[in-house]
């Protein structure tokens, strides 16, 4: 039993590449995915090892924080880490508008989901005046008429949908702004460019419009491809926003081990855990692959009462 959690939301400054290894499709390395929903999402154990990495770069309260917190590196029998990540799920997915230049699509499962992980966190409430419980019909709802190309429709990539300026939309752009910490014109932007599509339209954007990039290697001698070198690559766009829970109770320790972070955290374990990693994960991370070409850079904040 958990005793402490807080969300930790990912905002994407460049292309995300989380790959899922090779594929017998069109792309040759495409990104994680949902087996059931198709939606984006990034692996827990590569959130906890992107995490533990900065970590080791950082001072913390602790001498032994790291392998308590994540689990020795060096012997894994030892003992298991206290802290747990789950996979980072999809909340909001950019996708390019006749008006506004681009959205900012989110659906109502996508929103469900959040809700219950908010609760996990002892977040109650998605916003402070109501839980938005935002159910699609026949139109999409909208933050804003930014977006709109007459009084009722937006087009998305090559698609026309229905839609309507809504309250509650409006409500949850503010509150989404707030979780990433936006401030200036990226807070105006998500404010105003939100849109919460149905289920099936927002399934079908996420799996069909990602960045495809082709890879190549150079012979420096012959000034060529590579024979085998050319390769397609499957992106999550910037401004992709995905979040994951971080989570804790007592810690996994054999009770003849002296520790400095047992000792630290008292009777309150699993939240001496959550609080510290929250306190010291940095505002940016590096997460998946091809990071020396600029990819996966991300901008991190932390919410929820432990």
């Amino acid at each position: 039993m958990f005793t402490a959690a807080k969300v930790v939301f990912f905002r994407a400054l460049s292309g995300l590449h989380a790959g899922s290894g090779t594929d017998l499709g069109i792309v040759d390395s495409p990104i994680q995915r949902e087996r059931f929903t198709g939606f984006p999402k990034l692996e827990s154990s590569g959130i906890k090892g992107c995490i533990r990495e900065a970590f080791t770069q950082i001072e913390l309260p602790t001498n032994d924080f790291i392998d308590v917190a994540f689990g020795p590196a060096d012997n894994g029998d030892k003992h298991a880490g206290s802290v747990t990540f789950t996979d980072g799920r999809i909340l909001l997915f950019p996708v390019r508008s006749a008006r506004g230049v681009f959205a900012y699509a989110t659906c109502p499962l996508v929103l469900n989901r959040l809700s219950e992980d908010f609760k996990i966190a002892k977040i109650a409430k998605i916003t402070e005046n109501d839980d938005v419980e935002i159910s699609v019909g026949e139109k999409a709802l909208a933050s804003s008429s930014a977006l709109f190309i007459d009084s009722d429709n937006v087009i998305l990539e090559e698609y026309t949908y229905p839609a309507e300026q809504n309250k509650k939309v409006t409500a949850l752009a503010k509150s989404i702004a707030e979780w990433l910490d936006l401030s200036g014109y990226a807070k105006t932007l998500l404010e105003n460019n939100l849109i919460v599509l149905d289920d099936e339209n927002f399934s079908d954007i996420t799996q069909n419009a990602t960045e495809i990039i082709t890879r190549i290697r150079i012979d420096n001698k012959t000034g060529t491809v590579v024979d085998g070198a050319l390769f397609t690559e499957e992106l999550l766009p910037a401004e992709t926003v995905l979040y994951s829970l971080v989570m804790s109770s007592s810690l996994f320790l054999p009770e003849d081990v002296k520790s400095e972070t047992k000792e630290a955290a008292g009777s309150e374990q699993g939240k001496f855990m959550v609080d510290t990693l929250a306190k010291h994960i940095p505002n940016y991370l590096q997460i998946g692959g091809n990071a020396t070409i600029g990819k996966g850079l991300v901008a991190v904040s932390v919410k929820g009462d432990s």
